[in-house]
């Protein structure tokens, strides 16, 4: 049953999207012959998976609005899981806007963004900066390049170069993504903290508190539930989502970065200006929509054990991200498995 949601109205956008689930697509199987192949075997390896081709549905997604501009803070030694399971810990000296005892932030990485007009263009782009799959999986740093939008030929490339480029071209961007949300995540642990004190919080710290907890759908003074929201997605989840919903984008509704299948209650297609306003959304979407609150708890259980964040895992929690439930889960998890996307859970950017 279709939900009713929400326009995102944030910056004057909204966000709503088609349903595409070709599911047909998630084996690199495209509309059109390949036309003539690049050989990026020697530099883009990837498992292709065996995963099989489901009945062609219409999924149940929901528009969020991607995050405004927020107060950026900067600190140089924390590592992101140090910084998230140390929380809000003392500091010697202030930093940033705030300039107060432990604030604590990641640096930001910034992506160089790179709009290739082709398939061929976006294989270029990986090869000067080094940049494979294989790399990544052996611990290497991604390179901080971000997709502005999928070739509209990347259709013609065969199955298995198809889903490498693909997933090689979205890591980044959804790294870009929960970078950002990890930074609100620390800060608001600084500021929890913080409000136990008898210094408490100065006017500048409400105001952005405030402005966070609206972004994130909450109320301020509800720090547990925010704290709930404001954390990342698994880049395994993501992508698998991502690929699928877009086959690989390939899919019509890819041409105007609709990458993630998200749907306004009419059902009518709204484009992103570029895939990362298309990732933002659907990251935002998680993290505040009612019907994914059993994925927010369960990745904060996740995290008060101290464990990572397995999205594997966390996706058995989106049964109403679809209309099939428990079979979308299911072959959700199967490419997930087949093309060992878990791999890059633990992916980082590079600072270069």
């Amino acid at each position: 049953m279709l939900l009713q949601i929400r326009p995102a109205i944030e910056c004057g956008r909204k966000y709503a999207f088609p349903a595409v689930w070709l599911a047909v697509f998630a084996t690199g199987v495209g509309w059109r012959l390949p036309g003539p192949a690049v050989d990026a075997s020697s530099f883009l390896s990837f498992n292709t998976g065996s995963a099989q081709a489901a009945t062609p549905t219409q999924s149940v997604f929901f528009a969020l609005a991607a995050q405004p501009a927020s107060l950026t803070f900067v600190r140089h030694d924390v590592e992101p899981e140090e910084a998230i399971q140390t929380g809000a810990r003392e500091a010697s000296g202030g930093h940033g806007r705030f300039a107060a005892p432990g604030n604590a932030v990641r640096r930001q990485v910034q992506l160089r963004a790179i709009n290739p007009r082709t398939a061929d263009e976006l294989v270029g782009f990986f090869q000067q900066v080094s940049y494979t799959l294989n790399d990544i999986r052996q611990g290497e740093a991604v390179p901080a390049i971000k997709l502005e939008r999928v070739p509209e030929d990347l259709v013609t490339k065969e199955g298995p170069l198809r889903k490498t480029l693909f997933i090689t071209a979205l890591l980044p961007v959804i790294l870009e993504v929960n970078q950002r949300v990890l930074a609100e995540r620390e800060q608001l642990i600084f500021l929890r903290g913080k409000m136990g004190t008898l210094a408490g919080l100065t006017p500048t710290e409400r105001m952005w508190l405030e402005q966070l907890a609206n972004r994130y759908d909450t109320a301020s003074d509800k720090l547990d539930e925010l704290l709930r929201r404001v954390d990342i997605v698994p880049p395994s989840m993501a992508i698998a989502q991502g690929g699928v919903e877009s086959g690989w984008g390939t899919s019509p509704a890819a041409r105007s970065n609709a990458l993630f299948g998200m749907v306004s209650g009419g059902g009518k297609p709204l484009p992103f200006g570029n895939v990362g306003e298309a990732a933002n959304a659907y990251v935002a979407n998680l993290n505040t929509h009612a019907a994914y609150a059993a994925f927010r708890a369960e990745r904060a259980a996740l995290r008060d054990r101290g464990e990572a964040l397995d999205g594997y895992r966390l996706i058995g929690t989106l049964l109403r991200y679809s209309e099939l439930g428990s079979q979308y889960v299911g072959f959700i998890r199967q490419v997930m498995k087949d093309d060992k996307l878990t791999d890059f859970d633990k992916a980082k950017l590079s600072s270069y």
